[in-house]
Formats: structure tokens, sequence, C-alpha cells
């Protein structure tokens, strides 16, 4: 069921449909700064976000929940991103 909740969420994200997790590495892949600007949006609207800190850690709770569907080398890519999104909250 996780795993379909993903893909249900990375299709809206990315505005097409991901129907596999192969697809969905690609997609995210592709289009890292996309994938950390919808986190950045998410992080943003969550009522549990009230800090730079707290953002950070929403940010690594979904990483950690897209797991293996976020390539290490990309998870540094969207990190890099969102970091550059959230200074702005400075």
């Amino acid at each position: 069921m996780t795993g379909e909740i993903r893909l249900t969420q990375l299709s809206r994200i990315f505005a097409t449909p991901i129907a596999d997790d192969e697809t969905a590495r690609t997609a995210i892949k592709a289009r890292p700064g996309d994938f950390a600007s919808a986190l950045f949006h998410e992080a943003a609207d969550s009522d549990d976000v009230t800090s730079a800190a707290t953002a950070l850690d929403y940010l690594e709770d979904r990483l950690a929940y897209f797991g293996p569907l976020v390539p290490l080398s990309v998870a540094e890519v969207v990190r890099a991103a969102f970091s550059e999104r959230l200074k702005a909250w400075d």
C-alpha cells in the first residue's frame, strides 16, 4: 500500500502518471529540482514546520519515506536545492 501511495504522490508532484518504482526513480533523477521544490512547498504548508530546522527535519522525513526511489547522489542534489529555497526564510 505504501508503495502505491508514494507513486500517487510522485504522479502529483511531477504532473505525470508514475506507475512503478523504476519510472519514479527516473523522474526523480531527471528532475531533482522539481522534487525539492515540491517538498519545500509541502514543508511550507505544514503546520508542524515552524523553523528552518524543522523544515530540514521535514525534508529528511520525506526523503526517508521515498527512500529506495531516491538514489543517494540525487538526495544530495535535492537537499542542496531545498536548502537554497530555505535561505529565503532567514
